[in-house]
């Protein structure tokens, strides 16, 4: 197998592990765990994006009232049950945004037109977030955009395919160490279902 495949496989693979289960502590783990595997093959973290997504998704939840009543605001219940479903959601989108990046960080290269085509949308999402970030004045927008455009034509051409390599035994076992450890917190929060933090 090509190495530049093994990061997407691994990804793909550990999926279920985030849908199945409902805890939403062995979440936040997970949701860490991806973050360091898609820091680690290059991609940048930025702390407020994140503590965006975890903050607003469940206060949009707190308007469906659901479950213990923990406090009353302005005879607004805030309710146990409408805050663990919304960090839920915002733990699982953030795990799989982070593991979205780590899967696609050797730029896999797949068969045929139709995977050749994805590849090159993959390609430029991935510049245009990179480029973006690295855009000091993003005010007035449009000037922001137009100096965007004008970096990514400097990049053109930079799309080329990754050079082949086949995965080493190490590959394989890095692979199956990560697989281990994400089925090890899915079992641990199979077990812990029944617990406080769980939908």
């Amino acid at each position: 197998m090509d190495k530049n495949y093994i990061k997407l496989i691994s990804g793909l693979l550990m999926l279920p592990a985030v849908f199945l289960h409902h805890n939403v502590i062995i979440l936040f783990i997970q949701a860490i765990y991806c973050v360091f595997l898609a820091v680690k093959s290059g991609r940048k973290f930025k702390l407020i994006p994140n503590l965006l997504l975890l903050f607003s998704i469940p206060l949009i939840h707190l308007t469906q009232p659901n479950g213990l009543i923990i406090i009353t605001v302005f005879s607004f219940p805030i309710t146990l049950g409408a805050l663990i479903v919304g960090l839920r959601k915002a733990l699982i989108l953030i795990t799989l945004l982070y593991l979205s990046f780590y899967m696609v960080s050797d730029r896999p290269q797949f068969p045929g037109k139709f995977g050749s085509l994805v590849s090159l949308q993959l390609f430029y999402v991935g510049q245009i977030t990179l480029t973006w970030s690295t855009i000091k004045q993003k005010r007035p927008l449009i000037k922001a955009m137009d100096q965007l455009l004008l970096n990514l034509e400097e990049k053109k051409g930079t799309n080329q395919a990754a050079k082949k390599e086949k995965a080493t035994l190490k590959d394989y076992f890095v692979v199956a160490i990560q697989l281990i450890l994400f089925y090890g917190l899915f079992l641990l929060g199979t077990t812990l279902k029944s617990g406080l933090l769980t939908t």
